[in-house]
């Protein structure tokens, strides 16, 4: 291996490590706060996604992270239990309800405030387009999933179990 080859690889090797360490830095920790991200989630029992709920939690919850096992959270708050770290996001983000916010609001507080359709913009939605069908929208909205059952039948039909 000549000179530039050998520099070349060893400066791989370090933007590789750098942006490793980066993620590792930047994930939360045991006793960190996150707050849940999207509008409503599950709380499991066991860190896996099939299988009997501890609860659920919604949008803006703050949560305790107690264990970590891989991309699942022990969390105690609203519910305890575990949740996927695609639910949440590291931090505890306070929403003003006073107009303009108060103070100005992180990239992350737009983000977690913009996600959802809240019952105003819904109602102004449905005002603009009397003709469209939400009977199928409420149908999903209302669908109620028994957990247990789910993962009974998982184990059943011999699938991956949702790990």
């Amino acid at each position: 291996m000549n000179g530039r080859a050998l520099l070349r690889t060893m400066l791989l090797t370090v933007v590789c490590a750098g942006a490793t360490s980066s993620l590792l830095w930047a994930a939360p920790k045991v006793g960190s706060v996150v707050t849940v991200r999207v509008m409503s989630a599950k709380v499991m029992k066991s860190p896996k996604f099939i299988g009997p709920a501890a609860g659920g939690v919604s949008r803006g919850d703050a949560l305790t992270i107690k264990e970590i096992k891989g991309d699942w959270y022990r969390v105690e708050g609203a519910k305890s239990g575990w949740i996927n770290r695609t639910s949440v996001m590291d931090g505890q983000v306070a929403l003003s309800s006073k107009p303009g916010g108060g103070g100005g609001a992180s990239r992350d507080e737009v983000e977690l405030a913009g996600r959802g359709f809240t019952p105003d913009v819904e109602a102004e939605y449905r005002g603009k387009h009397p003709d469209l069908d939400f009977s199928h929208v409420e149908a999903i909205e209302a669908a109620q999933i028994d957990f247990t059952e789910l993962e009974a039948f998982v184990t059943e039909g011999g699938l991956a179990g949702g790990q």
